[in-house]
């Protein structure tokens, strides 16, 4: 005969109604002969010690992570074992349920109450844990060597990292609960996670991409502390990493320029008409020798900040110049080429040579830019001023200012591909003025003596 399950409205009046059958256990306690509310006040004292002997822990390389049973906001299934056991001999013919009673008071029936985690309090603590837990890989890298006299690197290997099995913890933890096994060490489920990219793209993206040189070599340009300037401040950009996205400065980068620093006064331009003795004079070919380095890295390099000279350089083709000052003009690019752009200066004392290496992802194949810059006009400057001056001898000159031509130019940058001129793109004009002279003529009085 069809055995019926007592509707939930049955069930919820056998709690006022019914008593459990003999034989009847829960963990272990009898409740034969018991109402609901007579078991349930039994147990729950039992089941509330219980709770405070939850603790599950999770241990990785000596660091331990605990769940007790107030971190896990747990709940037990006390009401439902509850009903199952009171509907036990309740539920079939009169002749069925005195045989299940009968069998249940010879037998005996041992009903387990478990606790539950609360899910949202699970998880929660475990992506917590995660945060702490999770080891992310270790990319492999390229590191500039500042040392040697030409561009190298030194190479690292990346290492794996590992991230937890969330769910995986979770179903470990609601396991235990249910099987009440309430002291137990976990052992967490870890994903391993690979690099972003192997040690080969890292060389394929530490390649040349342009290198430009120029020469202070003759006049004033080899001036001995002129060239000291020129030494030290590519000593300190030479190893300069620039990360994809980021903006470099180069006076940030370089630092201010003074004598205390030890910096040595060498002629720089003032008031854009003379030279004077300044800390860090002649830097301004580091710096003109790294802008022309940059644009022939391609149009990807961002130049954000540029200042021509109050009058051209000797040592570039006009229009190609860059100044830099303490507090001043200053030069400025951004890497927009997808990758780590490295620095390399090296001042070559011996021959007079400045040089500047752009590394990083290289080039197209068989593409490469070069600068020149092309003088379209020239301004003659106004008639030399001149100043009687009576506090010099008669005959005495004294140059205050030296007259200088201006000129008109504009600077290109081409496109080369396999050697051959492709493309041309003009960059911009650069006005220099000219500059009137000055000069002081003596008109002291002579004396007539001796």
């Amino acid at each position: 005969m069809l055995t019926l399950k007592p509707s939930e409205q049955e069930t919820a009046s056998y709690r006022y109604t019914a008593s459990y059958s003999a034989g009847i256990s829960v963990n272990g306690q009898d409740i034969s002969g018991l109402t609901y509310d007579e078991a349930y006040d039994l147990l729950l004292p039992i089941l509330e010690k219980e709770v405070h002997t939850i603790n599950l822990s999770v241990l990785l390389d000596g660091t331990q992570w605990i769940f007790t049973g107030a971190d896990l906001n747990v709940t037990s299934t006390l009401s439902d074992v509850l009903d199952e056991a009171l509907l036990l001999g309740k539920g079939g013919t009169m002749f069925g349920n005195m045989q299940e009673q009968s069998r249940i008071a010879k037998e005996g029936k041992d009903f387990t109450v478990a606790f539950r985690a609360d899910p949202k309090t699970l998880e929660e603590r475990i992506a917590n844990i995660a945060q702490d837990m999770n080891k992310a890989p270790v990319e492999p890298s390229a590191e500039p060597d500042k040392k040697a006299n030409k561009p190298s690197f030194t190479y690292y290997e990346g290492k794996n990292g590992f991230i937890l099995d969330e769910k995986a913890l979770v179903a470990d933890i609601t396991q235990k609960l249910l099987q009440g096994e309430y002291q137990a060490v976990l052992e967490p489920v870890l994903v391993e996670t690979a690099p972003e990219h192997d040690l080969e793209w890292v060389k394929q993206n530490t390649q040349q991409r342009s290198v430009f040189k120029t020469s202070f070599k003759g006049g004033s340009l080899d001036d001995e502390d002129r060239v000291r300037n020129i030494q030290k401040a590519s000593d300190l950009l030479n190893g300069c990493v620039v990360e994809v996205g980021q903006e470099l400065s180069f006076n940030e980068y370089i630092g201010p320029r003074y004598e205390k620093d030890g910096w040595a006064l060498a002629p720089g331009i003032v008031n854009g008409n003379t030279y004077e003795m300044q800390a860090g004079g002649g830097i301004c070919q580091v710096s003109t020798t790294f802008y022309n380095a940059l644009l022939c890295a391609g149009p990807e390099v961002e130049i954000t900040v540029r200042k021509k000279h109050s009058w051209p350089s000797s040592y570039v083709d006009y229009s190609l110049d860059a100044t830099v000052s303490t507090g001043g003009p200053d030069l400025a690019f951004k890497n927009n080429t997808g990758s780590t752009l490295y620095i390399f200066a090296y001042a070559d004392i011996d021959n007079s040579v400045m040089t500047v290496y752009i590394y990083g992802e290289p080039l197209p194949e068989g593409v490469t830019y070069q600068t020149r810059g092309k003088t379209t006009d020239e301004i003659e400057p106004p008639a030399t001023e001149i100043i009687e001056d009576s506090s010099l001898p008669v005959g005495t000159k004294q140059v205050e200012i030296k007259s200088r031509k201006g000129y008109v130019a504009t600077a290109y940058r081409d496109k080369l591909l396999n050697g051959e001129v492709v493309e041309t793109e003009e960059l911009y004009t650069d006005k220099y003025r000219a500059v009137q002279g000055r000069v002081r003529v003596g008109k002291m009085p002579s004396t007539g003596l001796g």
